[in-house]
């Protein structure tokens, strides 16, 4: 199991601190606020304009196991706009769990296939990016309750519905969209995703110094 702590937390974050405007907004179409986010976020550039974000808000779990972590933006300047934090923010995100996948295949673990679910498994931007920095093919899932499923899948299978886990996920989960990386993204994803690696390991020792202040 590999574990993001801020993955979602970190978009919501971003959007109820500084996308007051795509919230009114989305109120006056009735859409949701991250469909206009992911909008604004589509505009920028693979990189974000060579601004990285680290999602420790909560500190961290895979691969670092570290409550000290904290998040950070590296690279910003005066070129940098909000649209461009909040393509840093979902990167950012994406490439922590590029990490977990990595931890797999340092196991020898294949990793050719993955599913989305929940909110994050919504955004279109989202899933493009994953599929860019994992290689393969990211499915929907055509349920969004993803935790919820899996302890249906459970209950059901201890009710006796099912003789196993895995028959019980082949009758009941449903794959929805699927989202093939973009060939151009792929290289493009891996420079700035060896570069976020560089990061964490540079500043564990100051996170523990500040935890410590």
């Amino acid at each position: 199991m590999g574990v993001t702590q801020g993955a979602g937390l970190s978009l919501k974050w971003f959007r109820d601190n500084f996308c007051m405007s795509e919230k009114e907004t989305a109120k006056l179409m009735n859409v949701d606020e991250y469909y206009l986010m992911d909008k604004q976020a589509e505009q920028v550039p693979v990189g974000a304009n060579r601004l990285l974000y680290l999602p420790y808000l909560m500190g961290e779990r895979t691969p670092h196991l570290d409550p000290d972590a904290r998040g950070v933006f590296f690279g910003l300047s005066a070129i940098h706009t909000r649209r461009d934090m909040l393509r840093a923010v979902m990167e950012g995100v994406a490439y922590s769990l590029r990490d977990c996948v990595e931890v797999f295949r340092e196991m020898n673990v294949n990793v050719s296939d993955m599913m989305a679910c929940g909110g994050g498994g919504s955004s279109p931007l989202w899933r493009s990016m994953l599929a860019d920095l994992y290689n393969c093919d990211v499915k929907t899932a055509a349920s969004k309750e993803g935790p919820a499923l899996g302890a249906a899948i459970l209950a059901s299978v201890g009710a006796g519905l099912y003789s196993s886990v895995p028959e019980a996920c082949k009758a009941i989960v449903k794959t929805d969209k699927i989202q093939s990386p973009v060939h151009e993204n792929v290289p493009e994803y891996e420079k700035y995703y060896q570069l976020y690696k560089d990061i964490y390991p540079a500043l564990k020792a100051q996170f523990a110094k500040l935890a410590a202040l």
